[in-house]
């Protein structure tokens, strides 16, 4: 399978100056990203016998980020001290973590108060002019005066909880804010794609079913001129081509430019989840296929080309003439990535030319991924648990289908300490590696999530130190310990392609992309 690079118009679309997460074509250049975190949680040592959801922004920003963001954490500050940092970091983004209070299987936020005893509503009145974009209140609050300061302009964007009772669930929000900030400290992505991503993974995990179908979770509101949405093949950086017309497109401008192709063979991937029997299901696994496709993107649309050498051989399903070159590429988080680009040889001695198209058909190949699911009568996998995987959290098997250099990604994602990704996706293990670089915090929350209660089995459990990451076990023949009363590892999920008999709707996401508008077919 090949995916064609489009002739895509430069109009509208702008440079950017960095390559670590920091483009978006609706951007018109590199913006840096101050992160303002207050949380109403003292810091020090993490208490064994609670669960902080605002805990999130703290251990993430001590971890590798895009290269256009600082993060400031105050850890139960006064508003003397947060004026104070507020006029000396001068944050493009602001966030109040509030503290949770649980009952005996449930917990929620209170709202965020400032060691004196003030709340947010002063500050939240006085922004204008700061130079603010995004303020985000996680916990109860006045959203009538949080949706003011943005109607106002005080702030582009806002995102806050609607009033309520009982206060955001703890759960959930805490699993809202890990996906968002790790979007936004990996990626430098925007903000509507930041919340974008959050509010898909927490839909995978925290829908329900009820007698009139769906149920989706309670989530918090996005206040913004931008839509919400995930990235796509607009958000790719323009290229900048001197001395040719912005408004025309590159197929124009570029001879050759409609034959060049992805060579992307298709592989597939198990991957297990963090969740029961419940989660393998089409409608929750649609979120999720989704938010793996924007990850994916956001990986590939400011991709570098590291080194390329010529093919020996002619694919035979290239034009009259080409020929192709092995590709060499750096994904915007510095996963590497082998792919062979076919097209007209000016075309591809063109190392700029070479690097857009790559980044056009990589972002394309980048939305067929698919999740398959078990045919109707098949019975979804049991779950399992490992303390090697996910920290003794139940998972199921899921298998994935995408391309070779995806998969590539994926694993290399997976196998890194100090990703963010996976693991604010709730991805436990890509093919037989365990995803690395889970806290303590992140087991916590993925079992909360998963069983539906409190800190652990309950409230006041002790958070368990992580054992080291090891194999995800049946894929490298390698034997997974099993824990007393383990449920026993179930067989891989599906062999090959979709069985006999399954329609497309028996898939957990969309089909791949139609053909590339202004391309000749295949």
């Amino acid at each position: 399978r090949s995916s064609r690079a489009e002739p895509l118009r430069s109009a509208g679309l702008h440079r950017t100056a960095c390559n670590l997460g920091c483009s978006d074509a609706r951007s018109v250049a590199m913006v840096d990203i101050r992160v303002l975190a207050a949380v109403a949680t003292p810091g020090g040592p993490p208490d064994p016998s609670s669960f902080d959801p605002s805990n999130s922004i703290s251990e993430l920003a001590g971890k590798p980020h895009a290269c256009n963001v600082e993060v400031r954490v105050l850890a139960s500050p006064s508003s003397e001290e947060f004026q104070s940092a507020l006029s000396d970091f001068k944050p493009t983004v602001i966030y109040f973590g509030a503290k949770a209070v649980f009952d005996q299987n449930s917990g929620s936020l209170t709202a965020f108060t400032f060691k004196d005893g003030s709340t947010v509503d002063g500050v939240v009145g006085a922004l204008a002019g700061k130079g603010v974009q995004t303020l985000y209140v996680d916990g109860k609050a006045n959203f009538e005066a949080v949706k003011a300061a943005q109607s106002r302009g005080d702030v582009a964007h806002a995102i806050a909880w609607p009033a309520s009772e009982s206060g955001p669930p703890t759960p959930l929000s805490a699993q809202f804010s890990r996906t968002f900030f790790a979007t936004l400290l990996a990626y430098g992505a925007p903000v509507n794609e930041c919340y974008t991503m959050a509010s898909h993974v927490v839909q995978t995990w925290c829908t329900t079913t009820g007698p009139d179908g769906h149920v989706v979770p309670p989530l918090p509101v996005l206040l913004s001129p931008l839509k919400a949405e995930l990235p796509d093949n607009n958000s790719i950086p323009a290229l900048d081509l001197p001395g040719t017309d912005p408004t025309q497109s590159i197929a124009s401008l570029v001879p050759g430019w409609s034959d060049l192709r992805l060579l992307a063979p298709r592989a597939e991937v198990r991957l297990l989840l963090a969740g029961g029997a419940s989660l393998i299901d089409s409608h929750r696994l649609t979120f999720l296929g989704e938010a793996l496709r924007a990850l994916l993107i956001m990986e590939t649309r400011s991709a570098s080309l590291v080194s390329t050498s010529s093919c020996s051989k002619v694919p035979v399903n290239l034009a009259s003439g080409c020929a192709a070159v092995r590709c060499e590429v750096k994904t915007a988080s510095g996963r590497p990535a082998v792919v062979v680009l076919g097209g007209q040889p000016s075309v591809l001695k063109d190392v700029k030319l070479v690097e857009h198209a790559l980044r056009m058909t990589l972002v394309s190949d980048s939305q067929s991924l698919q999740f398959r699911l078990p045919p109707p009568g098949v019975s979804v996998p049991p779950p399992r648990m490992s303390a090697a995987i996910a920290g003794g959290c139940p998972v199921v098997d899921t298998l994935v289908l995408s391309s070779v250099w995806a998969v590539q990604v994926l694993r290399a994602l997976c196998e890194d300490a100090a990703s963010l990704g996976l693991i604010s996706m709730g991805v436990a293990a890509v093919g037989a590696s365990a995803t690395a670089g889970l806290s303590p915090a992140d087991v916590q929350r993925l079992k909360m999530l998963v069983s539906g209660d409190g800190p652990s089995e309950h409230p006041l459990a002790a958070l368990m130190a992580m054992p080291e990451p090891a194999d995800a076990g049946g894929a490298s023949g390698k034997e997974t310990k099993e824990e007393p009363g383990e449920v026993p590892p179930a067989p891989p999920p599906l062999a090959g392609t979709t069985p006999s008999g399954a329609d497309d709707a028996d898939e957990a996401a969309a089909p791949p992309p139609p053909p590339l508008s202004g391309a000749p077919s295949p």
